[in-house]
């Protein structure tokens, strides 16, 4: 029923760089149009929210192999590629990653005052190393990515 869909849904870039449109709108948004900038970061984090569950109801889970795998050009000159895939728990990790960041964006709504805008960058860029943590199986990104996740705390 769902295979018409696969094609659309094969390219994992999409939760990947949501996220990072998501913090990058807000900086060209001067600091006085607060609930502007809380708006935006809002709308960002639901929209990655809808990518992950059509992979996680086609995900195949007998399988040990990579499902959607992709390539991502990251450095074209020195052909240095990202690989995206899922296999096993990062389907769950990421809808539930995609879940709580909108949550945490809206209990910080009226707390933050004096940095309100950095708290609304810091999550979707703290959403987008989380879900890139999950879906890129290379082994040099699997050790960085985790302690990046750390540097918007």
């Amino acid at each position: 029923m769902l295979l018409p869909f696969r094609e659309c849904y094969s390219d994992l870039s999409g939760p990947i760089l949501c996220p990072v449109l998501g913090s990058i709108i807000p900086l060209s948004i001067p600091n006085s149009r607060i609930r502007l900038i809380r708006f935006i970061g809002l709308c960002a984090s639901p929209l990655t929210f809808s990518y992950p569950p059509v992979p996680r109801i086609q995900f195949d889970s007998p399988t040990a192999e990579s499902q959607f795998v992709g390539t991502i050009r990251w450095l074209p000159y020195e052909n240095i590629n990202l690989y995206t895939g899922i296999d096993g728990i990062p389907p769950f990790s990421v809808v539930l990653t995609t879940f709580l960041i909108p949550i945490c964006i809206s209990v910080g709504w009226s707390s933050t005052e004096s940095y309100g805008k950095e708290y609304v960058i810091a999550f979707p860029i703290r959403e987008f190393l989380m879900i890139a943590v999950s879906r890129m199986p290379d082994l040099s990104l699997f050790h960085v990515l985790p302690e990046s996740v750390l540097i918007p705390m």
